[in-house]
Parts: C-alpha cells; sequence; structure tokens
C-alpha cells in the first residue's frame, strides 16, 4: 500500500538500529522518548528496527510501542564475516537491508535515521531523491576509539581502530546525502570540523515524561551503576569500576542492566563487597535507585550528561560521573571525577554524608528550566518540515 502525505497530517518514517524501549538506557531508550514525544504532538510514526532474528517485534514485550506507532517493521542484523568491508565499518554495514529500503519506498514521508548504525542506508541510490535527516546520538569515531584503549586483546584493539578510522570515512560520505541532527553545540563543532561545513541542527536529547525529582534525603545503603549492559562501551566502563574503583575500595557497590555477560557476572562476584543484577523490572530498578547512596554513572563516550547519569539526578541521591567538558546546566547536581582515584576519594566523602533537602531544591530549580519532551517535539517537527 502506497502512504500519501499531506499537508494536514504530518507522517515520518523513523529507522533505529535498536528496539526503542524505556527501560534500556542509552540510545535506545533516547529513541523511544522521541517517538513518544512525536505521537504525543500528532505526528504520525511508522517505525523501522532490527532483531537478532527476522520476525516481527513481540508485542507483548513492547506493548509501548505498538501501542504509539502506526507501524512497526523489523529486520535482522546481518552478523559474521558476510559483513565485512574494506570500505565501510562493520558497525554500519550489518543494517544494510535491501527489503527495508523498498518497504520504506512505499511511502513519501520524510526519513530520520537515529545513530551511527543504519545511516549507511542514506547511500543507497533507491533513496537518492529522499530528504534524509540523521540523529547523531553517539560520536561513532570515540565509541570505537574508548573501546580500542580499553581493550587488552590485539586483534580487538586492531579491530576498534579500524571502525574508529571507517567510521569518520563513512561519516564523510554519508555528509553529502543528508542533513544531521546533533545533542548540542560541542558536538556541532565536532561534525563540523570533520565536514568542513555540513547542513547540522541542535535539538537537545529528550528525557523520561516526569520531571518530578523523587530522591530521598539521609542515606543509602550502597553504590550503583546501571546501564545497558550488552552494549560494549558500557560493559568496559563497568568493568573498569570493578577493576579500577572498588577493587580496594571496601564500600558495597552495585551494577545492574540488561543482559549482563558471563564474563562481567563473573567479574563482579569475585569481591565480598560487589555484585551484579541482570535484567531488573522497571519497578526493581526504581527501588535500587532510591536505595543507593551514591548513583555512579561515568560516561567516557558522550561529554555531556547522559540518560542514567539525569535518572540518577531525578531519583537517586549523590551522584558521580567523569568530568565533563561540555557546559551543563545541570553540573550542580553532581560531582565529577577525573581519576580512578579522584573517583576514590569522592565516593569516601560521600557514602556517609546524609543527602539533604537543600540538595533536593537545588536539583529541582535546575530541572524546572529544562526543555520538556513537549517542547523539544514542536523542535524536531520544525527542523524535519522547514
Amino acid at each position: 500500500m502506497l502512504y500519501h502525505y499531506t499537508p494536514m497530517q504530518k507522517s515520518i518514517n523513523i529507522i533505529s538500529g535498536h528496539i526503542p524501549c524505556p527501560s534500556t538506557l542509552g540510545d535506545a531508550q533516547q529513541t523511544y522518548w522521541l517517538l513518544e514525544a512525536l505521537v504525543a504532538a500528532g505526528i504520525e510514526v511508522h517505525l523501522y528496527t532490527y532483531s537478532k532474528s527476522d520476525s516481527t517485534i513481540d508485542t507483548t514485550n513492547n506493548h509501548q510501542l505498538s501501542k504509539i506507532c502506526s507501524s512497526i517493521k523489523s529486520y535482522p542484523v546481518n552478523e559474521g564475516h558476510r559483513n565485512f568491508s574494506f570500505s565501510a565499518p562493520y558497525a554500519t554495514g550489518k543494517y544494510l537491508n535491501a527489503r527495508l529500503i523498498n518497504d520504506i519506498n512505499e511511502n513519501n514521508f520524510p526519513i530520520l535515521i537515529e545513530g551511527m548504525g543504519p545511516c549507511g542506508l542514506a547511500l543507497s541510490t533507491e533513496l537518492a531523491h529522499r530528504k534524509i535527516w540523521v540523529r547523531l546520538l553517539t560520536y561513532a569515531p570515540n565509541y570505537f576509539k574508548y573501546l580500542q584503549e580499553r581493550s587488552s586483546a590485539p586483534l580487538k584493539k586492531l579491530f576498534y581502530q579500524r571502525e574508529a578510522v571507517l567510521s569518520k570515512r563513512i561519516l564523510k560520505k554519508i555528509n553529502e546525502r543528508v542533513s544531521w541532527i546533533v545533542t548540542d553545540d560541542a558536538n556541532k563543532k565536532l561534525l563540523a570540523n570533520l565536514f568542513l561545513g555540513g547542513a547540522i541542527q541542535i535539538l537537545a536529547p529528550f528525557i523520561s515524561s516526569s520531571n518530578d525529582i523523587t530522591s530521598k534525603t539521609g542515606l543509602g545503603n550502597y553504590c550503583l551503576f546501571q546501564g545497558n549492559l550488552s552494549d560494549a562501551a558500557t560493559h568496559k566502563t563497568a568493568s573498569w569500576l570493578l577493576t579500577h574503583v572498588f577493587h580496594n575500595l571496601k564500600v558495597p557497590f552495585v551494577i545492574t542492566g540488561n543482559n549482563p555477560s558471563p564474563t562481567l557476572v563473573t567479574l563482579a562476584h569475585s569481591q565480598p563487597h560487589t555484585c551484579i543484577v541482570g535484567n531488573p523490572s522497571s519497578t526493581e530498578l526504581q527501588d535500587m535507585i532510591e536505595k543507593a547512596q551514591i548513583i555512579i554513572q561515568p560516561c567516557f563516550i558522550k561529554q555531556e550528561a547522559d540518560e542514567a547519569l539525569l535518572e540518577g539526578i531525578k531519583k537517586g541521591r549523590h551522584c558521580l560521573t567523569n568530568t565533563k567538558t561540555a557546559s551543563n546546566a545541570l553540573g550542580a547536581c553532581y560531582h565529577q571525577g577525573s581519576s580512578a582515584n579522584a573517583f576514590q576519594e569522592i565516593i569516601i566523602q560521600l557514602y556517609h554524608h546524609p543527602f539533604s533537602e537543600e540538595e533536593i531544591e537545588t536539583r529541582k530549580q535546575l530541572i524546572a528550566v529544562e526543555k520538556t519532551n513537549d517542547i523539544l517535539a514542536k523542535e524536531c517537527a520544525t527542523i524535519i518540515w522547514s
């Protein structure tokens, strides 16, 4: 069936390399909030996403998606040596899919690609006549450089180095076909320097639907790190905390998130004061955040507060992250450490320090001036349909 766009009804195609989900941190969560906000603004969303198997998304486990999207189609991820290329990164090649391109050509709605992964689709000659935007949530060259630095196996280091180099090349190539959406001015400058120009717009990250601060006063019981543990960079960060911060700091430390690897589970349980909780429910996760004394959320890829840190600010007590170079209006809501030793010193200072009403009030005042998803949805629509 061929869909027809009319000026009275705004419709959009959104391509996401991850199944958008409100309970999975990172880009998948960010995409879900985008979908939710656009639909609330009266925009019809057609979602094209990927899963490990070539099957329709399980609407039992993803009922939120089926409620908000007008249509959902899923495609298999191309894995293995057949996806290897000397000219393109593996991270983009695994999302190339001829059937998706055919499906998206059944309508003439604008196309928004979420993240670096699927953006290689923009190079298809069959989409040459389409207007395409890419919302770059994570700068891929920095992502792979981080993995290269944190990997000890020579072959893995070489692979990540190659991915970082090829990611820069394909971004430059794709720049000739798309317009970009980035999260802040620092990322805009990063892309502008890489492209020596380019059509780049800024759209702040979307947030959870509630801006309420529900942090508890007093003392919590442990330090907590949460994240999408199936993501390689998040896995490396969790390992770094276990081996460089809590290896000799005898403070209770809990890691939680989806799909932790057996290696990470073994590492987390190798010491009596550290543990891991895999695949918590939303209720369990909220309970863990509320009971924690310190929310520890380093993110070495992004230079601004990420989704996990924002959740900690809204629902947790003391928050600790790595030093951020991007200006952030919420900087007064969290502590920053420049090294593992600095993390240890800050944790020692905060672990027995009660969280106060004054700190909650500071958070309320700063969060109140942040843009709501309603405003961000309108800004996104202006970018797409201007």
